[in-house]
């Protein structure tokens, strides 16, 4: 009788939550994750925001001027899923051509991939990136400047990894496997495309699943250290000021809150949990991936 791969179980029904996360604005009437109710009427007593989960119907309570944060959490998934899955991409598109170069013709490349994992590998990428964007911060102009360069190096951060596991991965596979292809004349892309990537298939489910946790870790790990996408605005009212983050995105709405995690712990609470339930599920799916792979080979 067959084992239950219980963490590919989990790990998908984990990551369907998060497919439904993203398509539950089109279906369900949400509040504005945009605008908020800075004050609220309690009998006959005005109430300023923040207010806590369950009061005022706020399910998972607001954030400092009023805004649902359960909405925000909500819309939030497009934004943060998006950025991470878009950081794998950009790491498999240099990853797998230097990869499958290095693992096809050994030598230079294969030492050059190898000397870049290394390399980028003797450094936790938490201070790596950290430090970088730290000291770029004040230099980069604009927004859209920013986000470049924070995506830019959550990318260079992974990719060496990346590359080096795939170069191993190929060598293991063109030795064996294609030396008769190549003996009948085939070229190397076909043989690539035959032979060698689709015995990869289960080791690049793996891949990209673990590699889609260490970004949702690094991204909540950098907002604790206040680095994440966009910026603040300034909120004024009656004699006060308040910088508040704009876009419901995790990481920025975890970084953005964190000194109120002693007044009002479940405005960065939340967008922690998604960041930490969302990079369990990844996790999860990529053990299952390999526990299936050990199963089937």
């Amino acid at each position: 009788m067959r084992r239950l791969n219980a963490p590919l179980v989990v790990g998908l029904v984990l990551t369907a939550g998060l497919v439904a996360l993203l398509v539950l604005p089109e279906v369900v009437s949400l509040p504005d994750p945009h605008l908020g109710v800075h004050v609220q009427m309690e009998g006959r007593k005005l109430r300023l925001a923040p207010f806590a989960p369950g009061e005022f119907g706020y399910v998972l309570g607001s954030d400092m001027v009023g805004r649902d944060l359960l909405s925000r959490v909500i819309y939030g998934a497009r934004y943060t899923l998006g950025l991470a899955a878009a950081v794998i991409v950009l790491r498999a598109v240099i990853a797998l051509p230097a990869g499958l170069r290095a693992g096809w013709t050994g030598g230079r490349a294969a030492r050059i991939v190898q000397a870049m994992a290394v390399g980028f590998g003797s450094i936790p990428a938490l201070a790596l990136v950290a430090m970088t964007l730290g000291g770029l911060r004040w230099l980069v102009p604009g927004q859209k400047g920013w986000l470049a360069t924070y995506v830019a190096m959550l990318v260079l951060s992974g990719a060496p990894r990346m590359a080096e596991q795939v170069r191993r991965r190929a060598e293991e596979i063109v030795v064996p496997h294609v030396e008769a292809a190549r003996a009948l004349g085939a070229t190397p892309w076909r043989i690539l495309r035959r032979h060698v990537l689709p015995l990869m298939r289960a080791d690049l489910a793996v891949m990209f699943s673990s590699e889609m946790a260490w970004v949702l870790l690094l991204m909540g790990q950098l907002a604790v250290f206040g680095i994440y996408v966009g910026g603040t605005v300034a909120v004024r009212g009656d004699g006060w000021i308040r910088y508040i983050e704009y876009l419901p995105e995790w990481g920025q709405m975890l970084g953005a809150n964190r000194t109120a995690i002693l007044g009002s712990p479940w405005i960065p609470f939340f967008p922690g949990l998604a960041l930490g339930v969302s990079a369990a599920a990844f996790h999860l799916l990529a053990e299952g991936f390999r526990l299936q792979g050990l199963r089937q080979g």
